[in-house]
């Protein structure tokens, strides 16, 4: 007996769905990097702490701060007072601000020494760091003041009056110092009010004082 076979039709199965090729996996950008960096354009010295005075980052002012003659030294990868007192004082307000989220302002060292820095919490209480800036460098205020200065086409003479007048000397003591009439030294002031709009000395030197910190990178 013969049996036949029948074929039984295929169904028409819907074909896989198209499998696009991996795209390779992008990096998202390096924030940590370039905040990092962006610290090293700060006019400031400014420095994260951790836990046990641990140095978690220092821009390169703060490394050039902290030279032999500062309050504050880098050792071992903690930031140390150099005296005794000082010691004490740096890691109170170091723990305040790690621990209980206080903001501190303390004068570290004597004399011509003498430093006042702010120390001020970051992250979470109790599991956080904190940062310490120390004051303006001297060199990025007179780049600031001399970036002013071609800003708004001072001459030599006129930034030096204007430099003179930031430093509180009065324009007696400028003329003095420069040798010249005090008529001389009261018509540069009278053309450095005038080319950048100011209608006082005071007015002008609160302009200069609002600048934003500059700082020339160094190799």
């Amino acid at each position: 007996m013969m049996t036949t076979l029948y074929q039984l039709p295929q169904a028409s199965l819907p074909l896989p769905p198209r499998v696009e090729p991996m795209r390779p996996f992008m990096a998202e950008p390096p924030l940590a990097r370039w905040l990092a960096q962006s610290l090293d354009h700060v006019g400031h010295g400014m420095l994260v702490v951790g836990e046990g005075a641990r140095v978690l980052h220092a821009n390169r002012l703060a490394h050039a701060a902290l030279d032999d003659q500062a309050p504050l030294r880098i050792d071992c990868g903690r930031l140390l007072a150099r005296s005794a007192a000082d010691s004490a004082a740096l890691l109170d307000a170091l723990h305040g601000a790690t621990q209980r989220g206080l903001r501190r302002m303390l004068t570290l060292g004597s004399g011509a020494h003498a430093v006042t820095v702010a120390v001020l919490p970051l992250g979470v209480v109790g599991d956080g760091a904190a940062l310490v800036s120390l004051p303006q460098s001297r060199r990025t205020q007179d780049l600031a003041v001399h970036s002013f200065a071609r800003l708004h086409g001072f001459t030599t003479a006129e930034t030096a009056v204007l430099e003179g007048l930031l430093a509180g000397r009065r324009p007696g003591d400028i003329a003095l110092a420069k040798g010249v009439q005090l008529s001389t030294i009261r018509t540069q002031i009278g053309q450095l009010r005038q080319k950048c709009g100011a209608h006082s000395i005071r007015e002008l030197l609160a302009r200069v004082a609002a600048l934003p910190p500059m700082l020339a990178l160094v190799q």
